[in-house]
């Protein structure tokens, strides 16, 4: 959010609070307060018992064997946002207080987050890896799991733990994630949410054109013909582009037909890569149509950061967005536009069916066992802890000092000292329970009138989300070396076919992109990655379970 737009203390609590709701890392700030005493952090953590930061009867508290030390490493991701007075990642108020309340002594790994692949490789590599190796990318875990450099944790699990193991057993999606050669190697937690992208519309204008919200892609096109044609804004010119883009803007539209690029479906007991689908012709379609009436921005497609389509939407200019539920234009939008009404519209029919918007996977990060790890008893005891009792501190700090409740719901009260004294330790939740409601955002909105506007249309956002089921044939992607091998190039060669199908008239038909997809994909070696795609799917369809 850009502060020098003046939206005040009100609108940044509400958006540091989203930005936590969401387990968005990447919010924290400077000023604050030095470091408390190691059990202050939490709710009420002198009591040391249940949610109150403290450690339960389920909390993994069992005897350790005998000598061996309550001590572990794990990684974390450093993303440079922990302030000088708070210490460092390895050594804060955070640390020491999950160190006390939990039992067990951590050492915390920084893993810078952009180079996370190059740093655990040469640790795994040279024998100093921690005891938990944490990640969201699950082919780089599952070339560790085949290099025999971490281990499965079926036997911990029945020996040494309570509370993740019922948790598994409860939320029995999570398995075909934590799954690898059909045993457990990892643990993890179910997102706050699983909906990510919508599209987003000007229910001002349509009600003004007296039209309905679209139910179909044919209703859509029309939708838009009408905000292009029809002075939707009232300023007598002819001015307005109806449609804006995002990073969302090609998935939607691929998901729309059930198309999702670089998946995999399959179709006729074959797996099909996402570009190759017959039916993918008809996204190309789309595209070429919009953008040759007039309903996209011509320049869309050198907008690398699609900065140039968000100033649409925001200025007033646009009147559909494909983007995502998080809408963090939001504020700036309504500021701009103060009558404007937005609406999600649920995701709209095509000849092949009504698809869902897309769902992020269930898990949030995958933690594996390192080979050598000594003690998996006291990490057993440090997850079970961290999933009943430490998440709600780390994520929320301390009541009454950073935050108040609202109805049950943890408000952030000062965003200043929440940036700075909390923020940074969202990272540490290898497991958590949050979850992301309409009634938490509303509560997270307060008295501010934008962000309670938003708080409800975003609440109706992820009701739409979850109406309509979204098409995903395969839990996770293929990780084989000749697919890894071959795609970043097809993906750039793929890139310079779809521009060229979109903005090259009549002799660029859709058909003629899609021929050429397939000549590029076989050019790479594409007919040998199908046929290790079905030796993949066959060796690994019973974890999909």
């Amino acid at each position: 959010m850009d502060k020098k737009r003046g939206m005040g203390k009100v609108v940044k609590v509400w958006s540091v609070v989203l930005c936590t709701l969401l387990a968005v890392t990447a919010c924290s700030g400077n000023g604050g307060n030095n470091d408390p005493k190691p059990s202050e952090p939490g709710k009420n953590a002198a009591a040391g018992n249940g949610q109150n930061g403290g450690k339960t009867e389920e909390g993994g508290n069992k005897p350790q064997n005998e000598g061996a030390p309550l001590k572990i490493s794990a990684s974390i991701y450093d993303r440079g946002k922990v302030a000088a007075e708070e210490g460092s990642y390895e050594d804060n108020r955070w640390t020491k207080w999950m160190d006390e309340q939990s039992g067990v002594d951590v050492e915390w790994v920084p893993i810078t987050r952009n180079q996370e692949a190059d740093k655990f490789n040469v640790l795994v590599a040279s024998g100093q890896a921690p005891d938990l190796i944490t990640s969201y990318d699950r082919n780089l875990l599952a070339r560790f799991v085949d290099q025999g450099a971490v281990q499965p944790i079926d036997d911990y699990l029945n020996q040494y733990s309570t509370v993740y193991k019922k948790y598994l057993e409860e939320h029995p999606e999570l398995k075909p994630y934590v799954t690898f050669n059909g045993k457990i190697y990892a643990v993890a937690s179910l997102r706050n949410t699983r909906a990510l992208t919508t599209i987003w519309v000007r229910q001002d204008w349509l009600d003004k054109l007296k039209l309905k919200v679209p139910t179909t892609i044919e209703e859509l096109v029309d939708v838009a013909r009408a905000f292009r044609d029809k002075d939707p804004d009232g300023n007598g010119q002819k001015d307005t582009v109806p449609i804006a883009g995002s990073l969302a803007y090609t998935p939607i539209i691929e998901d729309l037909f059930f198309a999702r690029g670089w998946d995999w479906f399959m179709e006729d007991g074959k797996l099909v890569y996402g570009n190759l689908l017959d039916r993918y012709k008809d996204v190309l379609a789309f595209q070429k149509q919009v953008y040759d009436e007039g309903l996209v921005d011509k320049e869309y497609l050198t907008d690398k950061n699609f900065a140039r389509q968000q100033q649409l939407w925001v200025t007033g200019k646009a009147g559909i967005y494909f983007e995502y539920v998080t809408m963090a234009s939001f504020p700036d939008f309504k500021k701009n536009n103060p009558n404007a009404k937005v609406v999600p519209i649920p995701p709209v029919a095509t000849k092949y069916g009504t698809n869902g918007y897309q769902e992020e996977v269930p898990n949030y990060l995958l933690t594996v066992f390192n080979k050598n790890m000594k003690n998996p008893q006291a990490a057993f005891k440090f997850l079970d802890w961290m999933l009943a009792d430490g998440w709600d501190d780390i994520t929320n700090g301390q009541e009454g000092v950073h935050y108040q409740k609202v109805n049950g719901i943890p408000v952030i009260t000062d965003t200043e000292k929440f940036n700075k004294e909390v923020a940074y330790a969202s990272e540490y939740r290898l497991l958590h329970q949050d979850k992301l409601t309409a009634e938490s955002i509303a509560a997270a909105a307060g008295d501010d009138p934008i962000a309670k506007e938003f708080a409800q249309i975003k609440g109706d956002a992820l009701k739409v989300a979850e109406g309509t089921k979204y098409r995903k044939d395969l839990p996770y992607r293929p990780d084989f070396k000749e697919l890894i091998d071959m795609e970043a190039q097809f993906m750039k060669k793929r890139d310079e076919i779809i521009a060229t199908v979109v903005i090259g008239g009549a002799k660029h038909t859709p058909e003629w992109g899609a021929a050429e997809l397939l000549k590029e994909w076989n050019r790479l070696g594409g007919e040998e990655v199908n046929k290790k795609a079905m030796e993949w799917y066959e060796k690994n369809k019973a974890n999909f379970q």
